[in-house]
């Protein structure tokens, strides 16, 4: 499992949700409702990456952001590996 960092940016329209923002490589922030239980501090947790380029990942996340995107390009740093439980 991997987690990507975060920032909090809102309140969902439920107590249990949360609007979190993702900067992608570009710089943009795409901005997604998410769980609160998928958060762990300041990192939202995703599947692993997709694909590697440069230094840039894409990945899926959990939810779709405001804009409609499911899988965006992140940089490499903002992603973190956690370790298997087994």
């Amino acid at each position: 499992m991997s987690r990507l960092r975060i920032k909090r940016v809102g309140q969902g329209l439920h107590p249990s949700e949360v609007v979190v923002a993702v900067t992608t490589t570009d710089g943009t922030q795409e901005e997604v409702l998410v769980d609160n239980q998928s958060l762990h501090g300041d990192a939202l947790e995703i599947g692993y990456p997709i694909a590697t380029e440069d230094n840039r990942m894409l990945v899926e996340l959990p939810r779709e952001t405001a804009r409609g995107s499911w899988r965006l390009w992140v940089p490499i740093s903002a992603v973190m590996e956690t370790e298997r439980v087994s």
